[in-house]
């Protein structure tokens, strides 16, 4: 009896700690955020919601509706609909294939108001687990353009590469595993150049009830790099999202 109490007290002090990591990483992030110098800064609330439906234990599709605030959340940024296939090849391994319909806020510079855009994305992911930590590894490809402008008139698409790693701990007994992911974005600019050109951290969790669906929250830190003379953009983000699968 007291060997199985004392292996639950350094369990819950090892799943302690790495939650108090996680938390000083954050805070540091957090304040460099507040206190750097030449940057642009700012803090946005994204919030989605969405629903999925299995058609067998491969194939799935899904819809998010996605509403972004910004300028310290008191203006809209972004209003999009996102539809997307998921399809497992084998176990753990999936590709995926997303369509993006969205309407921006452009309230910056001569020319001001709302502009649509239409964004696409192909990813593969792989997923596998050591004890109680699962890890999973994202490829994406993107490409997006404005809509109802030509190449001549100056719509180049913006094509990205983003690579992410996330890590989620499961603790026993308790909800809110938290999660944690690092993701690495390289514009592409021509057919044999890639330019890294912004890193995003994310720390979150989810809860998952039965019949109600699963609620998460997040915050994320993202930072733009490799700029030459422009100020850096940093955003600190609040995310809330709800999904439901049937």
């Amino acid at each position: 009896m007291i060997k199985k109490n004392k292996h639950n007290m350094i369990k819950f002090f090892n799943n302690l700690k790495l939650i108090y990591v996680t938390f000083l990483l954050f805070a540091a992030a957090f304040y460099n955020n507040l206190n750097a110098q030449n940057t642009n800064s700012d803090f946005a609330l994204w919030n989605s919601i969405g629903v999925d439906y299995s058609f067998n234990n491969k194939l799935k599709i899904g819809i998010e509706y996605n509403l972004r605030l910004k300028e310290k959340s008191s203006v809209i940024d972004e209003v999009f609909s996102e539809i997307y296939l998921e399809y497992e090849i084998f176990k753990n391994f999936e590709i995926t294939g997303g369509a993006r319909f969205i309407k921006e806020k452009d309230n910056q510079g001569k020319k001001q108001g709302n502009e649509h855009h239409f964004r696409y994305n192909f990813d593969a992911s792989y997923k596998h687990s050591i004890k109680s930590l699962e890890i999973s590894y994202r490829f994406r490809y993107q490409n997006k353009n404005e809509l109802g402008i030509l190449k001549e008139d100056g719509d180049i698409p913006g094509q990205n590469v983003r690579f992410k790693t996330s890590f989620e701990y499961s603790i026993k007994k308790w909800p809110l595993d938290p999660e944690f992911s690092v993701e690495l974005f390289s514009k592409i600019e021509s057919q044999t150049k890639m330019q890294l050109n912004k890193y995003r951290l994310t720390f979150g969790t989810d809860y998952k009830t039965k019949d109600l669906g699963k609620i998460g929250i997040y915050y994320r830190f993202e930072e733009d790099i490799n700029t030459d003379n422009s100020p850096k953009e940093r955003l600190s983000i609040l995310g809330l999202k709800y999904s439901y699968s049937i």
